[in-house]
């Protein structure tokens, strides 16, 4: 039986912040979600600004 791999993440922050509001799993999940989307939002600035 072949490993099940996950999906990849979402390079957008935009759609890991929708995943952080929709999410119905815990708050742990949430928090991740919302974590990457801040990550993504201050990348976007970083390169914005070189």
């Amino acid at each position: 039986m072949p490993e099940e791999r996950p999906a990849p993440l979402p390079a957008d922050p935009l759609e890991c912040r929708q995943a952080a509001e929709d999410t119905q799993r815990n708050d742990t999940d949430r928090l991740i979600w919302a974590l990457l989307a801040i990550a993504g939002e201050l990348h976007a600035i970083r390169r914005a600004r070189k």
